[in-house]
């Protein structure tokens, strides 16, 4: 089954509000990637109807009758800042200048052609991913005066990958850089860079004033190893330094098996504590895979592990060390870790567990156990067009068992900074106590010595937008035309995702494997026979003849497409066309050869015999394509659906191009030893302001308080951050 998008070139004459006349969709593409074989599917539903949003043009108009000419026209796209998209967009303007303006208006030039220069350039990037795309083309007519007009040509695409898009990552991954989440980072312009450059700075009173940046090349493939990406990252100050070097590649085609990533990472870091610095390097090689999504698509479950080897040295003066601890070593330590998504209407939900098992080397043995839990809820809720309360709390718990020795540097260090279990960017499970209020990594003293054996921190960001300008115009998204078009083409594309789980159904694996294959066979050997009888009477029976070889035909072409089809969703079309489902090609030549013409002949024995290995073979097929679980296939579809869905609608309905607002803060956190804790339960209250500018700008900062403070830890802390955009951009 194929649907290919048609558009009608006919002008329809413009209304007051909304103005009939371009396609409002004059393209509305979801395509997937399905694991088996890449097959692709594009559906359009109808036949695009012509609408355009009329911006000033008031009352009814046909602009090519009336002779109005084309003043000017305009290419908007909302990821326009990113290079590779604007080198595709001034190219698709360019060309479109050349052919409306200054030139008399006529609908067909207007909408056939300059849609198909848009479409022509292609602004989704080509991948394997599985992903489902949108794309989206609206035309509207501004400045008409003195029977001039001006056109303006919006395209709206994204690529959302099915899995991904549930994550917590995906949710920070929407707001702060939609581009990435609308699949959007990798258009496939010939003169955009592969290289993409990050500054960034931040401050804290213990860090001081920090800069540093990331740098990623992107190739397809990387020193002919199985690797896409290479990040370099780096911060640092006159205090502090983290620097990190990773090549890491991924692939979304392994059958039940949704996503898998897998990286190498050097990194280097070293952090004061107020008492001294703790320091260290190791390189890294880990593996994380990401399920298919399950409950109704509502939940994924991620797993991983990692081999790291590498040193640990601390400086810390003036604090004792617990008899199990040294100040320096060389380790190595195996992790393993799990985690659960979920991702609701406004809710993401994960919890993760880690455990690391670490050895002072040279070593066979497990020196320490490591155990960290993490658990993540955001909310968010639109109060008012585009304006969302955003409320992101977390609480992450830690423990460490010591049978032997461990290094000072892998103990809990707890402050403003904060680190992961796992390095990298796509899974983040917090492994150390964060408060915001105490600078650097000064929460680390107990009773013991220095650093704490087990540690609890709960976090919680309350942030309201006052300011903002939407990614997509609320004109379109409002649109009634706009909505209809775009729910009815996702209900559509229900269907063909629901084939694919259908064909993964026993009972058509069975049909499949032991009835398709007869159906050629027996249809030549009726043909035959009829041929042979039609030879027997020459000039007789000319219709009759004429239809059974016609129906004959007809699903020999069927049967031999079913077989030969490179994929279970192209075959699946082809044997239900077989079937009372569909075409009921083998019905069909039953009623033609055998009721119809071998009654005419006073029944032929061959043709009867083969008419009846046709029904039988037709009867075996049905039943077993009657038991498929037609209604299990449309839950999986749905569920396939559930978190492109969502992404879409945040993209469309609460993704803003720049916000401001302000932030609310309150952190609890607490380090133990092992016999009593040390100073009790540290509490931060703060407030803040945050700015996000798409790619530009990821601002915020504010003042954190220290109630209760312990020895050494301050009265409070300035926390600041900036991401600026990619310099190359």
């Amino acid at each position: 089954m194929n649907w290919m998008a048609t558009r009608s070139s006919d002008p329809v004459r413009l209304s007051s509000l909304k103005v009939a006349l371009l396609s409002a969709f004059s393209f509305v593409a979801l395509a997937l990637w399905l694991n088996a074989g890449q097959v692709c599917f594009g559906q359009t539903g109808e036949d695009a109807k012509k609408i355009v949003l009329n911006k000033s043009c008031g009352g009814a108009h046909d602009f090519e009758k009336e002779g109005y000419v084309v003043g000017r026209t305009r290419l908007e796209d909302p990821f326009d800042f990113l290079p590779w998209v604007r080198i595709k967009e001034r190219h698709a303007a360019d060309q479109i200048k050349a052919l409306l303006d200054g030139k008399p208006f006529v609908y067909d030039t207007a909408i056939s052609q300059a849609l198909g220069i848009i479409e022509k350039e292609n602004f989704l990037p080509d991948t394997s991913d599985l992903r489902y795309s949108f794309r989206v083309e609206v035309v509207s007519v501004e400045n008409c005066a003195d029977h001039k007009l001006d056109l303006v040509y919006g395209v709206y695409s994204t690529q959302i990958l099915p899995v991904q898009s549930g994550t917590p990552e995906a949710r920070i991954t929407e707001r702060q850089a939609p581009q990435t989440a609308a699949g959007m980072s990798n258009v496939n312009a010939p003169s955009a860079r592969p290289f993409h450059l990050m500054p960034s700075a931040g401050f804290d009173s213990e860090d001081e004033m920090s800069g540093g940046g990331r740098v990623e090349i992107t190739r397809k493939r990387m020193l002919k190893m199985p690797f896409d990406s290479m990040v370099f990252e780096g911060s640092g100050s006159s205090r502090m330094r983290s620097v990190a070097v990773a090549m890491s590649g991924s692939t979304d085609s392994l059958g039940g098996l949704a996503h898998l990533d897998w990286r190498l990472n050097y990194a280097n870091y070293s952090l004061p504590t107020g008492a001294g610095n703790i320091s260290g390097g190791h390189l890294s090689a880990q593996v994380s895979g990401m399920s298919q999504a399950f409950a109704n698509g509502n939940f994924t479950a991620r797993f991983g592990g990692l081999l790291e080897a590498g040193n640990r040295q601390s400086a810390i003066t003036d604090e004792k060390l617990t008899s199990d601890t040294i100040d320096s070593a060389g380790f190595g330590a195996l992790k393993l870790y799990a985690g659960l998504d979920s991702r609701l209407p406004h809710n993401v939900f994960s919890v993760s567990y880690g455990l690391e098992l670490g050895t002072v080397k040279p070593a066979g043995r497990v020196d320490w156990r490591k155990h960290i839990g993490d658990i993540k809820y955001d909310f968010w809720y639109p109060l008012g067009e585009h304006r969302m309360l955003d409320l992101e709390s977390r609480f992450t718990v830690g423990g460490i068992q010591v049978p032997g020795k461990i290094p000072l540097p892998m103990r809990f260090f707890g402050g403003n900074n904060e680190e992961f279990f796992i390095p990298g960017e796509s899974w983040q499970i917090r492994a150390n106590p964060v408060i915001r209020a105490i600078p650097g990594s000064r929460l680390f003293r107990t009773a013991d010595g220095a650093g704490a054996d087990r540690f609890f921190s709960y976090n919680l960001t309350a942030a309201y937008t006052l300011w903002r300008e939407p990614l997509v115009p609320t004109e379109l998204t409002k649109d009634p035309s706009f909505i209809s078009t775009l729910e009815g083409s996702i209900e559509s594309i229900i269907s063909p995702q629901q084939v694919y789980h259908a064909t993964k159904d026993a009972h058509y694996r069975k049909l499949v494997a032991q009835l398709l294959p007869k159906v050629s066979g027996t249809l030549n050997d009726l043909k035959a026979a009829v041929q042979k009888a039609q030879n027997a009477r020459p000039g007789e029976f000319t219709t009759e003849f004429r239809a059974c070889t016609g129906a004959i035909n007809t699903a020999l072409r069927r049967a031999t497409s079913a077989v030969q089809a490179k994929d279970a969703v192209q075959q699946y079309g082809s044997v239900a066309a077989l079937l009372p489902e569909d075409e009921d090609a083998l019905a069909r030549v039953t009623n033609r050869c055998v009721t119809e013409l071998n009654a005419a002949l006073g029944g032929e024995a061959a043709i009867a015999a083969a008419g009846n290995s046709i029904d039988r073979i037709r009867t075996d097929m049905e039943a077993e394509f009657q038991q498929i679980d037609q209604a299990a296939a449309a839950r999986a579809a749905k569920a396939d659906l559930a978190f492109p869905i969502r992404a879409l609608n945040t993209l469309l309905n609460e993704v803003n191009i720049y916000s401001l607002g302000p932030v609310f803060v309150f952190d609890v956190a607490k380090i133990d030893s092992k016999t009593t804790g040390f100073g009790g339960v540290r509490y931060g209250p703060g407030v803040g302001l945050r700015l996000e500018l798409v790619s530009m700008v990821n601002f915020t900062a504010g003042y954190a308080w220290n109630i209760r403070q312990g020895p050494g830890e301050g009265s409070g802390n300035v926390f600041f951050s900036l991401g600026l955009r990619d310099l190359f951009h």
